[in-house]
């Protein structure tokens, strides 16, 4: 069970993360996800050397960078339905710390994670991609 919840919490993490990328618009999804390729963080990565990529976010982009993270956590801590408890000029790395402690020791499951009806019993999750219409076990 602690594998599946943190498994599906790298993928929330990395599904706000591009969310928030999108929200910037194109050109910016792609100047922020080609920075971090070429410093050695593929997309798929960002969530587990999160604390790399906001170091490579500060060192190209300087204080903007800080939007990225910040709007990132809110929409992280909203997938997870926990009160956004924290400012702007708060330490995101430490509620980002709290945050996975939480989900694992409470067994939290964010909102785009769905448990279907006849897969109850046998507590099968189905989550929700940020492709619509995609879902996987």
């Amino acid at each position: 069970m602690r594998t599946a919840l943190v498994t599906t919490f790298h993928d929330t993490v990395n599904i706000c993360f591009d969310s928030v990328l999108e929200t910037m618009g194109t050109s910016v999804r792609d100047v922020v996800h080609g920075r971090l390729t070429n410093r050695g963080i593929p997309p798929s990565d960002i969530s587990t050397r999160f604390d790399d990529m906001v170091e490579i976010l500060y060192e190209s982009f300087g204080g903007a960078a800080r939007v990225i993270v910040y709007k990132t956590m809110v929409e992280l801590y909203q997938q997870y339905s926990k009160n956004v408890d924290f400012t702007y000029q708060d330490s995101l790395k430490d509620h980002m710390a709290l945050l996975r402690e939480r989900v694992v020791t409470d067994h939290l499951v964010p909102k785009r994670v769905q448990r279907d009806d006849s897969s109850l019993s046998s507590g099968l999750l189905l989550i929700q991609s940020s492709k619509p219409g995609y879902r996987y076990h």
